[in-house]
């Protein structure tokens, strides 16, 4: 079974894959120029990636840059890196291994010809550029690079949209309903403003936006359509999130959740600026509302409880973050975070042999190697587990998992 893909993907593909005018001059002369041996492995690449290959794809363009490391092979293998850490549709849920890879190919690329007068469309490596930087919680890179992706495609309005949503997280509410204000221009220009009203419907990641009340309108969403639209939005997260498990789609939630979803963008908000008081009473208040409503799924619930186990972990307070990290593997029990997070609450209260026990619960439950690299390199060095790194059986719990990560 060929894997799903997300509906960012699906939106990425539109934004990306539509070459200029100029494009087929370009691929001439980038051909022109390509190491015969290097051209070879780049199209054995393409191939993978098209198979869904991407493991395969990245090993192949890393061949190709060692052959000949221009412009289009940097970028390609930047692109491979990108599609393997995004394969979950989120900057939030992106690996960052992948993410930061994608960077440092990137750069190469630039650095080769800060032009990219090889590639037919630049903005595809800006654009995904930006996404990788926002994984790895560069914000300030991440908006200099839609910068230069709408520079590259100034008629391409989701581009200020996503910059939109990333200025919304970042606390910027004023400058996040002007790049709104720009995407819809440009989209008006180009005859596309329905389209891009979908394509904000469609895509959870734009979530933030439709439950903040300014961003809803200045989207020029009415009260009617709020619901509906909200209601599709829940919808499609559990659809992303089952997809993933295997289990039934929830139904679509009432026109009532986006006052829960307010609350939880609250509290996402607050905990990015590491304010995790705050970021726990927006998250109980948003469980609160959800009691009385009963909207939310259970991986939604297992997330909110992870996030206030986490932030009650970095106040210092484990046994308060233990209660909520037991309600959150209740909804999920397969949830690596969780365990792992739970792993830390033990360690903090004295508990190695019990924080062992969730640690290696933590690496069963990864679904990727991706996943297990960064918990084992995390178990190997936070200070919080410093006494569980002491126990004769952690070293046995970690190598047993060595030739997983060593693939990566």
């Amino acid at each position: 079974m060929k894997t799903s893909r997300t509906v960012l993907a699906l939106a990425l593909a539109a934004l990306l894959f539509t070459p200029p005018a100029h494009a087929s001059k370009n691929k001439k002369m980038a051909k022109s120029k390509a190491n015969p041996e290097a051209q070879r492995l780049m199209s054995a690449g393409l191939a993978n990636l098209e198979k869904g290959e991407i493991s395969a794809a990245i090993a192949t363009f890393n061949k190709a840059v060692r052959k000949k490391g221009s412009v289009s092979a940097y970028f390609l293998l930047g692109w491979a890196h990108y599609q393997r850490g995004f394969t979950k549709g989120s900057t939030e849920t992106a690996d960052r291994d992948d993410a930061q890879s994608a960077i440092d190919a990137y750069t190469m690329a630039l650095s080769l010809d800060p032009s990219l007068k090889e590639l037919p469309d630049a903005s595809r490596l800006y654009f995904s550029m930006a996404l990788c930087y926002e994984a790895v919680q560069s914000y300030g890179q991440a908006l200099d690079a839609y910068k230069m992706a709408l520079r590259a495609a100034p008629d391409k309005a989701l581009i200020p949209m996503h910059a939109a949503r990333l200025r919304l997280k970042m606390g910027d509410a004023s400058k996040a309903v002007s790049n709104i204000e720009l995407a819809l221009q440009k989209a008006g220009k180009t005859g596309q403003m329905k389209m891009l009203r979908d394509a904000v419907r469609r895509d959870p990641v734009f979530a933030p936006l439709i439950a903040h009340a300014p961003s809803r309108m200045a989207l020029g969403l009415d009260e009617g359509a709020d619901g509906a639209m909200v209601a599709d939005i829940g919808a499609r997260k559990e659809e992303m999130r089952d997809s993933v498990r295997d289990t039934a789609p929830k139904p679509a939630a009432p026109a009532s959740d986006v006052q829960v979803l307010e609350k939880l963008a609250s509290g996402d908000i607050e905990f990015k600026f590491r304010r995790y008081t705050s970021a726990v009473s927006a998250y109980d208040e948003a469980l609160a509302l959800d009691r009385e409503r009963l909207t939310l799924g259970a991986p939604q619930i297992a997330s909110v409880y992870e996030k206030i186990g986490t932030a009650y972990n970095k106040l210092g307070q484990s046994e308060v973050a233990i209660r909520s990290l037991q309600k959150s593997l209740q909804q999920n029990p397969m949830n690596p975070s969780a365990h792992y997070q739970i792993a830390l609450a033990y360690a903090m209260s004295g508990k190695t042999a019990v924080a062992l026990n969730a640690l290696k619960e933590s690496f069963k439950s990864c679904v990727g190697p991706g996943d297990l690299r960064r918990f084992v390199i995390q178990a190997k060095t936070d200070t919080e587990l410093e006494a569980v790194r002491d126990l004769p059986a952690f070293r046995s719990a970690v190598d047993q998992y060595a030739d997983r990560v060593a693939l990566r």
